[in-house]
């Protein structure tokens, strides 16, 4: 009897579909060697994508709670990590890169058609 439970349950939550695992960019970011900071989080208009809010530093480096705005939208896991969204730097909205280079360090690839620059993030403490 408790073999045939099981089966259902089993087969519940495979018609129920996968459950998603929290995105490892979540969290605040700070720049390694720049003035950035960022916190990653779900974007509250587009489910399943991820957005990032520019924060403010605070003189010791650390990152404030003083929003700047939105810096990254539509961002997206491309494949194993790598994520793609959408930058932006105040006039214009440029494609992004993420790659998470270790569970504590991300680089952000931006370009403008050849021209690139790239920057690192530090998950805060």
């Amino acid at each position: 009897m408790w073999m045939t439970k099981m089966m259902l349950m089993t087969a519940a939550l495979t018609d129920a579909g996968t459950i998603a695992t929290p995105s490892p960019l979540l969290g605040i970011w700070t720049e390694i060697n720049g003035p950035g900071a960022a916190r990653i989080e779900p974007c509250t208009k587009k489910p399943g994508r991820l957005c990032a809010t520019g924060l403010a530093r605070r003189a010791k480096g650390q990152p404030g709670q003083v929003e700047t705005g939105l810096v990254l939208s539509d961002v997206t896991l491309e494949g194993p990590n790598l994520w793609r969204g959408t930058y932006h730097d105040g006039k214009r909205l440029l494609p992004a890169t993420l790659r998470l280079m270790s569970p504590r360090v991300v680089e952000m690839k931006v370009c403008i058609l050849m021209f690139c620059q790239t920057a690192k993030y530090a998950r805060a403490a």
